[in-house]
């Protein structure tokens, strides 16, 4: 899933988190494929309307693995102070009580993916609010058909566009 260092295009992680400004982790239910060292994305979808998707580059320090009793919540089997659950449910758009509800015996627990919480910091600082995309992932719905390399979108477009332009018989 996340792209090792050498590769092109890291991939994101399977979360979203509260906001990608001031994020440090985010908790992974169904775990995560990822390891410290690896770049990859983390996106929200806050903006001023709360809907545009935004993204970070971003490299991954820790990933540690969740626990809870209901009570109590464990990393790598550490207990963890409430500030910091507080903290992995804040930068994870979580309540507290659905963090410590996540426990195995509940129904949205899978024990063969066990949960973790993924830390990370921005690999840049100017890439603050997403100045940069992936590569190949913005298309412009305003440019020419014509140019575009070939995506299903540019296709789709072209045939639109000639469907137009054919006179219709009557």
């Amino acid at each position: 899933m996340a792209t090792r260092k050498g590769t092109e295009i890291p991939d994101s992680l399977p979360n979203y988190v509260h906001d990608i400004s001031t994020a440090g982790c985010v908790f992974c239910p169904y775990g995560a494929d990822v390891e410290v060292g690896d770049r990859l994305y983390v996106y929200d979808e806050k903006t001023v309307f709360d809907r545009q998707q935004r993204e970070r580059l971003v490299e991954i320090t820790a990933v540690k693995v969740f626990r809870s009793t209901g009570r109590v919540i464990t990393l790598d089997l550490n207990m963890i102070s409430p500030e910091e659950a507080q903290r992995i449910a804040d930068d994870s758009e979580m309540t507290l009580e659905s963090l410590l509800d996540h426990r195995a015996g509940n129904s949205t627990f899978d024990g063969k993916r066990p949960p973790v919480v993924v830390y990370f910091e921005p690999c840049a600082e100017d890439d603050t609010t997403a100045s940069r995309t992936r590569p190949k992932t913005a298309v412009s719905l305003d440019s020419d058909p014509s140019k575009q390399d070939g995506s299903g979108l540019g296709r789709m477009i072209t045939r639109l566009r000639s469907r137009l332009r054919k006179p219709t018989s009557h």
